[in-house]
């Protein structure tokens, strides 16, 4: 009868499967943080997308938010100017030519619209998350409320804007020939002209409360983008 030998196996050592098990750990580690490292790679390069971008669109907020506040206060120059007639005679052509004159401040409104691109962006699509300077996030809620604060005094600046102008309807005519020389009015009565400059006069006030909103608001902005050139090396 034959007899089968089997090959001895060999028995691994302790310190062979310790070994191996390192290793595997090790692999797994590795990997583990070779991919959190590519993950925060990824959000730093996300958040200085973000930042230069936003920082793009508060450099033409600043910009419109010069522009708006200039454009109001030649608009306020030329209502004080139309409000200084009001104690004057109207029965004369000078004064009338003058009315006619200031009259265009009236209609005239120039308000400011944020270039709300990547703010959006930050708000909708969870952009935020990669802002990870606490203090500039918080900086860049605290100016998209600045914004919706002048939002809301343009509500009124509108309103008062559109009353003044439809008061205008009822005393100038607007198809007045260029070559007239009389510059007539719709009404000279004492009474209907005084409802006429007190409704410019609310107008103005509006008018300059809104520009006070822009001028408050204004040095935020420049500081924000400051602080946001110097965080990020912009």
């Amino acid at each position: 009868m034959e007899v089968h030998h089997h090959p001895e196996v060999g028995r691994k050592r302790f310190k062979e499967y310790l070994s191996e098990g390192l290793m595997i750990f090790l692999a797994v580690t590795m990997g583990f943080f070779a991919e959190s490292l590519r993950e925060n790679i990824n959000a730093k390069d996300k958040e200085k997308e973000y930042i230069v971008s936003f920082e793009n669109n508060l450099e033409k907020d600043k910009a419109e938010l010069d522009y708006t506040i200039e454009d109001n206060q030649k608009k306020i120059k030329g209502l004080d100017s139309l409000l200084s007639l009001s104690d004057k005679d109207m029965a004369t052509p000078a004064n009338r030519k003058l009315m006619y004159k200031y009259a265009g401040s009236v209609s005239n409104f120039s308000v400011f619209i944020s270039n709300d691109a990547t703010m959006t962006q930050l708000k909708n699509s969870g952009g935020l998350q990669f802002i990870k300077h606490g203090h500039v996030a918080d900086s860049i809620a605290k100016y998209d409320q600045e914004v919706r604060g002048i939002y809301a005094a343009e509500a009124p600046y509108l309103r008062y804007t559109n009353d003044a102008t439809e008061a205008m309807t009822e005393v100038l005519v607007f198809n007045l020939k260029k070559n007239t020389e009389t510059f007539p009015l719709l009404t000279t009565n004492p009474q209907q002209l005084q409802v006429f400059f007190n409704k410019i006069k609310l107008e103005e006030g509006w008018n300059k409360n809104y520009v006070e909103n822009l001028q408050e608001r204004l040095p935020f902005t420049t500081q924000l983008i400051a602080l946001l050139k110097t965080e990020y090396n912009l």
